[in-house]
């Protein structure tokens, strides 16, 4: 339970609502002339940056007699007097980072892509900064920001000690004042947050956060929180040093009584706004931060849709010879709408280190053939997801009629048994993988046979029988079935259009729904209507797809969104019932019934022991109950994905996990990758 081995200000709790849950993650090439591929070269052919390019070059320390290294860039601002010597930079004991496979040069960029504008690629590539985090394979915590932490036999109290001399990107120091900072002034104002998550508290107690020294903090529940560290490693969740106090005060009216004023005058409605967009890192980018590299203008600010990071100076790892990382010099990244558009971007050897959006399997073999003049090679990515595509029938849609339908499981098992999951392996992923319901992977100790496969067999007569049995026998001229209310069944998907496999299995699977009787329209959408529509809050759509989840290892526990509508981002079966989850005074909550409360009863209790096969043992009897409930219908096993790498890229790995809770590639640390040339 222990970290690398090494318990004063009191906060009154306040009543909080009883739960929250946080954990809140078709393009056929045929027809692409290979001629649009441009000749390989050293550099990608994407557009100049504002500055230009720097070739690899040696470290080269600015002061004689430096214990460690850095980039010739920032040697040369030490010399003009624009910055510290790089010792005085970092922490007295750094973090040290080994390559892959080699001590890299300084220089260059980094070329990327996305078709995201909530920031989530730089969160996968070097901006993942927490106390703790996950080991590059995956098989363990480390500690990060923290450079140890301890917990008591009970799980009740955690103490962290940060790193010290780690410094935020404008060169102020982190301490213990910057997580207290986050503490009373963003976790225990009600304004900036309403609710406390459930992994911050028992029951209506939140947790207590003492400052013992000024690195050192412990966090005090006043029951166990078995999951807390697990919890805490995941993306996104330990926020503690990403408010620098010394920058985020001037906008919070705690410390600056003006504030209301200052953000109206800013063009912000209220303070809560003005907070809100100033302490959001890819909107913001003046925020101090803990990165290897620094954007330059927030997402939305620049006019050529492309973002360009420079390196941190003050970035608190190095490699094994003690220099400074990172190796590059920049970051650049393309805000596309299109993902056809990053597809020809790799094929022309314009994105150094790419998986998001491009490795659909039917991309494959057009990479494959044109690896050589496109001057890159292959990666692999192990899945740890759930499911390539997950069905989400909203039984808490606000369309009355489908509301019945949708949760009748009769109506769910024939839905499934009508799917040709066979034909989707082989027409949308090339003959990889096999039929699968939203059940943990097969290789997970959690793996559950009989969610796992019921209901996966391709049978028509299966499906006709279990839609009549469910009650809608009856049919129009047409031969659709009637639903309810004497109109025929018919409702809409909504998908991402980004997501392509997405629609290719829905080209196949809307028509063997209308053979059994049930009408489908399929509604694609850019992806931040799709994210507002089905993530966000609104009950009014009828179904939709999604993939992630926690198939593997403790993420199964972490994310079960499939399972029990615990996610009111992404259990999109039950929205309402998730909503009442996490607070049932939510005016979109809606009770749900006994066996779905007595599924989150059971799971909310895994956190109630630190005992490990104890917690294995509840988390099983929630799978249990979500085989009896089959919320969510599954169609196929994920394969093996694939990334692209040009030819001039170094240390990337040849094999890596893919999921954003551990976020791909950032474990395996981005920041001591470089480039040839």
């Amino acid at each position: 339970m222990h970290g690398n081995e090494r318990g004063n200000r009191t906060m009154s709790h306040r009543t909080v609502n009883r739960r929250q849950f946080l954990i809140g993650s078709s393009l056929s090439l045929a027809g692409v002339a290979i001629a649009a591929c441009a000749p390989a070269t050293e550099a990608p052919s994407a557009p100049a940056s504002d500055a230009p390019a720097q070739s690899a070059a040696p470290a080269e320390p600015a002061v004689a007699g430096q214990k460690y290294n850095e980039a010739p860039m920032l040697a040369d601002r030490v010399r003009a007097g624009e910055l510290p010597p790089v010792d005085e930079r970092l922490p007295s004991e750094p973090v040290t980072i080994s390559p892959v496979d080699e001590i890299g040069q300084y220089g260059g960029e980094w070329f990327g892509g996305t078709v995201e504008t909530n920031g989530n690629f730089w969160i996968r590539n070097g901006g993942y900064q927490q106390l703790l985090r996950w080991t590059p394979d995956w098989d363990g915590i480390i500690p990060n920001v923290a450079d140890s932490y301890e917990v008591n036999d009970d799980a009740t109290e955690f103490t962290f000690h940060l790193r010290e001399g780690v410094r935020y990107s404008d060169g102020e120091p982190l301490t213990a004042d910057d997580v207290m900072f986050w503490y009373e002034d963003v976790l225990m104002n009600e304004e900036l947050t309403p609710t406390i998550p459930t992994w911050l508290r028992n029951g209506d107690d939140p947790v207590i956060v003492e400052k013992l020294d000024d690195y050192t903090v412990k966090f005090t529940f006043t029951g166990p929180q078995g999951l807390f560290i697990k919890t805490a490693t995941q993306t996104q969740f330990d926020v503690f040093a990403y408010y620098p106090r010394h920058y985020l005060e001037q906008f919070h009216p705690n410390y600056n009584d003006n504030v209301a004023e200052e953000a109206k005058a800013a063009s912000f409605d209220t303070w809560l706004d003005y907070f809100g967009a100033k302490s959001t890192i890819h909107q913001n980018a003046e925020l101090p931060n803990l990165r290897p590299w620094l954007m330059e203008t927030g997402i939305g600010e620049s006019s050529s849709g492309r973002i360009t990071a420079t390196r941190n100076p003050y970035f608190f790892k190095v490699d094994t010879e003690g220099n400074q990382l990172p190796y590059m010099d920049r970051y650049i990244v393309d805000i596309v709408a299109d993902t056809q558009v990053l597809v020809l971007k790799a094929l022309n050897g314009e994105l150094d280190f790419q998986e998001r959006f491009i490795s659909d399997p039917s991309n494959k073999a057009v990479f494959f053939d044109n690896r050589e003049q496109g001057g890159f090679d292959f990666y692999e990515l192990y899945p740890t997801t759930v499911n390539e595509f997950i069905i989400q029938f909203n039984m808490n849609t606000t369309d009355e009629n489908l509301r019945e339908i949708f949760r009748n499981k009769d109506f769910r098992i024939g839905m499934s048994h009508a799917i040709n999951r066979q034909e989707i392996i082989d027409l949308v992923h090339v003959g990889q993988g096999e039929p699968w319901q939203a059940s943990p992977r097969p290789e997970s100790r959690y793996h559950h046979e009989r969610l796992a496969t019921q209901y996966t067999e391709y049978s028509p007569d299966l499906a006709n029988e279990y839609l009549d049995k469910a009650g809608y026998t009856e049919r129009d001229a047409a031969g659709f079935r009637l639903g309810p209310d004497g109109n025929r069944i018919s409702f809409i998907m909504e998908i991402d259009q980004a997501r392509t496999t997405y629609i290719d299995a829905m080209a196949l699977i809307k028509p063997a729904w209308e053979a059994v009787g049930i009408e489908c329209n399929v509604r694609t959408m850019e992806r931040s209507l799709w994210e507002e529509r089905c993530r966000g809050r609104s009950l009014e759509f009828h179904a939709s797809g999604h993939r992630f989840g926690g198939g593997s290892g403790d993420a199964v526990v972490l994310d079960a969104r499939y399972w029990l509508p615990i996610n009111t981002g992404n259990s999109m079966f039950a929205k309402a019932w998730a909503f009442w989850y996490v607070d049932p005074t939510d005016e979109l909550a809606e009770e749900p019934p006994e066996n779905v409360k007595r599924a989150m009863e059971i799971y909310d209790s895994i956190g109630l022991t630190g005992d490990d096969e104890e917690q294995f043992n509840r988390m099983m009897q929630v799978l249990d109950i979500a085989a009896d409930e089959f919320y969510a219908i599954g169609t196929v096993l994920e394969p093996n994905a694939f990334g692209i790498v040009t030819n001039r890229m170094r240390n990337v790995p040849k094999v890596l996990p893919n999921s954003f809770i551990y976020p791909t590639p950032s474990p395996y640390n981005p920041e001591q990758f470089w480039v040839e040339g």
